[in-house]
Protein backbone atom coordinates (compact mmCIF):
# COMPACT_ATOMS: atom_id res chain seq x y z
CA UNK A 1 0.00 0.00 0.00
CA UNK A 2 1.44 3.34 -1.05
CA UNK A 3 1.64 5.90 1.75
CA UNK A 4 -0.36 9.01 1.00
CA UNK A 5 0.54 12.69 1.01
CA UNK A 6 0.98 14.70 4.20
CA UNK A 7 1.22 18.00 2.34
CA UNK A 8 -0.43 18.63 -1.01
CA UNK A 9 -1.90 21.38 -3.15
CA UNK A 10 -4.49 21.76 -5.89
CA UNK A 11 -6.31 24.53 -7.68
CA UNK A 12 -10.04 24.93 -8.33
CA UNK A 13 -12.20 27.73 -9.76
CA UNK A 14 -12.93 28.70 -6.13
CA UNK A 15 -9.53 28.18 -4.50
CA UNK A 16 -6.18 29.35 -5.85
CA UNK A 17 -3.08 27.22 -6.03
CA UNK A 18 -1.47 29.38 -3.33
CA UNK A 19 -2.64 27.13 -0.49
CA UNK A 20 -0.52 24.42 1.09
CA UNK A 21 -2.78 21.71 2.50
CA UNK A 22 -1.80 19.61 5.52
CA UNK A 23 -3.15 16.09 6.05
CA UNK A 24 -2.76 14.61 9.55
CA UNK A 25 -5.53 12.03 9.34
CA UNK A 26 -4.76 8.34 9.80
CA UNK A 27 -6.86 5.89 7.76
CA UNK A 28 -9.45 8.50 6.71
CA UNK A 29 -10.61 8.67 10.35
CA UNK A 30 -13.67 10.71 11.34
CA UNK A 31 -16.16 10.90 14.20
CA UNK A 32 -19.07 11.21 11.77
CA UNK A 33 -20.28 8.85 9.07
CA UNK A 34 -22.22 11.27 6.87
CA UNK A 35 -24.60 9.81 4.30
CA UNK A 36 -23.49 12.29 1.65
CA UNK A 37 -19.72 12.00 2.25
CA UNK A 38 -17.34 10.73 -0.42
CA UNK A 39 -14.81 9.49 2.14
CA UNK A 40 -14.02 5.81 1.48
CA UNK A 41 -13.99 3.28 4.30
CA UNK A 42 -10.78 1.64 3.04
CA UNK A 43 -7.78 2.54 0.92
CA UNK A 44 -8.08 2.57 -2.85
CA UNK A 45 -11.78 3.32 -3.38
CA UNK A 46 -12.62 6.19 -5.69
CA UNK A 47 -13.70 9.47 -4.09
CA UNK A 48 -14.21 12.98 -5.39
CA UNK A 49 -11.82 14.73 -2.99
CA UNK A 50 -8.72 12.72 -3.88
CA UNK A 51 -9.71 13.04 -7.53
CA UNK A 52 -9.79 16.83 -7.26
CA UNK A 53 -6.62 16.98 -5.19
CA UNK A 54 -4.78 14.61 -7.49
CA UNK A 55 -3.30 12.98 -4.40
CA UNK A 56 -3.54 9.81 -2.36
CA UNK A 57 -4.40 10.92 1.19
CA UNK A 58 -4.43 7.56 2.94
CA UNK A 59 -2.00 7.56 5.88
CA UNK A 60 -1.42 4.39 7.91
CA UNK A 61 -0.65 6.61 10.91
CA UNK A 62 -0.80 10.31 11.72
CA UNK A 63 2.57 12.03 11.14
CA UNK A 64 4.60 13.62 13.93
CA UNK A 65 4.78 17.37 14.46
CA UNK A 66 8.44 17.29 13.41
CA UNK A 67 7.63 15.47 10.16
CA UNK A 68 4.88 17.94 9.27
CA UNK A 69 7.01 21.01 9.97
CA UNK A 70 9.89 19.58 7.93
CA UNK A 71 7.53 19.01 4.98
CA UNK A 72 6.05 22.50 5.29
CA UNK A 73 9.56 23.95 5.25
CA UNK A 74 10.30 21.95 2.11
CA UNK A 75 7.04 22.54 0.24
CA UNK A 76 6.05 26.11 1.15
CA UNK A 77 6.38 28.67 -1.65
CA UNK A 78 6.85 32.43 -1.56
CA UNK A 79 3.51 32.91 -3.32
CA UNK A 80 1.59 30.89 -0.70
CA UNK A 81 -1.04 32.81 1.22
CA UNK A 82 -2.42 30.05 3.43
CA UNK A 83 -1.72 26.75 5.17
CA UNK A 84 -4.91 24.72 5.62
CA UNK A 85 -5.49 21.61 7.73
CA UNK A 86 -7.93 19.42 5.83
CA UNK A 87 -7.16 15.93 4.50
CA UNK A 88 -9.87 13.30 4.17
CA UNK A 89 -11.57 12.83 7.54
CA UNK A 90 -11.51 15.01 10.67
CA UNK A 91 -8.29 16.96 11.42
CA UNK A 92 -9.33 18.13 14.90
CA UNK A 93 -9.31 14.57 16.15
CA UNK A 94 -5.62 15.53 16.48
CA UNK A 95 -6.19 18.86 18.24
CA UNK A 96 -3.00 18.81 20.42
CA UNK A 97 -0.91 18.14 17.31
CA UNK A 98 -2.71 20.81 15.29
CA UNK A 99 -2.08 23.33 18.08
CA UNK A 100 1.66 22.58 18.16
CA UNK A 101 1.99 22.81 14.38
CA UNK A 102 0.10 26.11 14.15
CA UNK A 103 2.33 27.60 16.85
CA UNK A 104 5.46 26.52 14.98
CA UNK A 105 4.08 27.87 11.69
CA UNK A 106 3.39 31.23 13.32
CA UNK A 107 6.92 31.33 14.75
CA UNK A 108 8.47 30.77 11.32
CA UNK A 109 6.12 32.28 8.74
CA UNK A 110 3.85 35.26 8.23
CA UNK A 111 1.01 33.26 6.70
CA UNK A 112 -2.68 32.60 7.30
CA UNK A 113 -3.69 29.30 8.93
CA UNK A 114 -7.02 27.56 8.46
CA UNK A 115 -8.83 24.42 9.64
CA UNK A 116 -11.78 22.71 7.94
CA UNK A 117 -13.70 20.63 10.49
CA UNK A 118 -17.01 18.96 11.33
CA UNK A 119 -16.95 20.93 14.58
CA UNK A 120 -17.26 18.05 17.04
CA UNK A 121 -13.96 18.75 18.75
CA UNK A 122 -15.71 19.71 22.02
CA UNK A 123 -16.86 16.09 22.26
CA UNK A 124 -13.19 15.10 22.49
CA UNK A 125 -11.25 17.97 24.07
CA UNK A 126 -11.80 20.67 26.67
CA UNK A 127 -11.73 24.38 25.68
CA UNK A 128 -10.72 23.82 22.04
CA UNK A 129 -11.58 27.36 20.91
CA UNK A 130 -9.32 28.96 23.51
CA UNK A 131 -6.51 26.61 22.50
CA UNK A 132 -6.94 27.40 18.82
CA UNK A 133 -7.06 31.15 19.50
CA UNK A 134 -3.94 30.96 21.68
CA UNK A 135 -2.14 29.00 18.96
CA UNK A 136 -2.91 31.72 16.42
CA UNK A 137 -5.46 30.04 14.13
CA UNK A 138 -6.81 32.63 11.69
CA UNK A 139 -9.79 30.93 10.06
CA UNK A 140 -12.08 27.96 10.61
CA UNK A 141 -14.72 26.40 8.37
CA UNK A 142 -17.27 24.25 10.17
CA UNK A 143 -19.60 21.78 8.44
CA UNK A 144 -23.06 22.17 9.97
CA UNK A 145 -25.19 20.43 7.32
CA UNK A 146 -28.42 20.54 9.38
CA UNK A 147 -30.43 22.95 11.50
CA UNK A 148 -31.94 20.48 13.98
CA UNK A 149 -30.51 17.67 16.09
CA UNK A 150 -32.84 15.12 14.50
CA UNK A 151 -31.78 16.05 10.96
CA UNK A 152 -28.11 16.17 11.95
CA UNK A 153 -28.21 12.71 13.54
CA UNK A 154 -29.86 11.22 10.44
CA UNK A 155 -27.56 12.89 7.91
CA UNK A 156 -24.23 12.85 9.75
CA UNK A 157 -24.58 9.77 11.97
CA UNK A 158 -22.20 11.07 14.69
CA UNK A 159 -20.33 8.79 17.05
CA UNK A 160 -21.24 11.01 20.00
CA UNK A 161 -24.74 11.20 21.46
CA UNK A 162 -24.44 14.92 22.30
CA UNK A 163 -22.81 15.80 18.98
CA UNK A 164 -25.23 18.47 17.73
CA UNK A 165 -25.30 20.35 21.04
CA UNK A 166 -21.50 20.44 21.17
CA UNK A 167 -21.33 21.46 17.51
CA UNK A 168 -23.64 24.43 18.06
CA UNK A 169 -21.70 25.48 21.15
CA UNK A 170 -18.43 25.27 19.22
CA UNK A 171 -19.77 27.39 16.34
CA UNK A 172 -20.98 30.09 18.74
CA UNK A 173 -17.66 30.17 20.59
CA UNK A 174 -15.71 30.42 17.34
CA UNK A 175 -17.98 33.19 16.08
CA UNK A 176 -17.34 35.14 19.29
CA UNK A 177 -13.58 34.65 19.11
CA UNK A 178 -10.77 36.18 17.05
CA UNK A 179 -11.03 33.29 14.59
CA UNK A 180 -12.70 34.21 11.30
CA UNK A 181 -15.54 31.69 11.17
CA UNK A 182 -17.48 30.13 8.29
CA UNK A 183 -20.17 27.45 8.39
CA UNK A 184 -21.25 25.23 5.52
CA UNK A 185 -24.24 23.12 4.48
CA UNK A 186 -24.56 20.41 1.84
CA UNK A 187 -27.54 21.17 -0.38
CA UNK A 188 -29.38 18.95 -2.83
CA UNK A 189 -28.96 15.73 -0.87
CA UNK A 190 -32.43 14.38 -0.13
CA UNK A 191 -33.52 11.92 2.54
CA UNK A 192 -37.06 10.80 3.26
CA UNK A 193 -36.75 11.62 6.98
CA UNK A 194 -35.15 15.05 6.51
CA UNK A 195 -37.05 18.14 5.47
CA UNK A 196 -35.70 19.91 2.40
CA UNK A 197 -34.34 23.27 3.53
CA UNK A 198 -34.09 26.56 1.66
CA UNK A 199 -31.08 28.84 1.50
CA UNK A 200 -33.01 31.33 3.63
CA UNK A 201 -33.54 28.72 6.36
CA UNK A 202 -29.84 27.88 6.42
CA UNK A 203 -28.96 31.56 6.45
CA UNK A 204 -31.29 32.39 9.35
CA UNK A 205 -29.96 29.47 11.36
CA UNK A 206 -26.35 30.48 10.73
CA UNK A 207 -27.11 34.09 11.70
CA UNK A 208 -28.75 32.87 14.93
CA UNK A 209 -25.37 31.36 15.84
CA UNK A 210 -23.51 34.60 15.19
CA UNK A 211 -22.39 33.83 11.63
CA UNK A 212 -22.67 36.56 9.00
CA UNK A 213 -24.61 35.68 5.85
CA UNK A 214 -21.50 36.13 3.71
CA UNK A 215 -19.73 33.56 5.88
CA UNK A 216 -22.19 30.79 5.01
CA UNK A 217 -21.08 28.28 2.37
CA UNK A 218 -23.51 26.07 0.43
CA UNK A 219 -21.86 22.95 -0.99
CA UNK A 220 -23.86 21.31 -3.76
CA UNK A 221 -24.25 17.53 -3.62
CA UNK A 222 -23.79 15.89 -7.01
CA UNK A 223 -25.36 12.45 -7.40
CA UNK A 224 -23.01 9.86 -8.78
CA UNK A 225 -19.84 11.69 -7.75
CA UNK A 226 -20.08 11.35 -4.00
CA UNK A 227 -19.89 7.68 -3.13
CA UNK A 228 -20.57 5.76 0.05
Amino acid sequence: MKQGEITYRFETPVYSGNILYVNLIARYSCVNNCLFCSKPETYGKENIYEQKAGANLFLSKSPSVETVIALIDKKIQKKDTEIAFIGLGEPLMYLPKVIKIIKKIKEKYDIKTRVDTNGLVKCMYKDPVKKLVDAGLDEIRISLNAITKKEYDILCRPRFENAFENLISFVKECANSKIYTYVSFVTGFEHEKVKKRTEEEYSKFAESLGIKKENMILRKYVKGIFKK
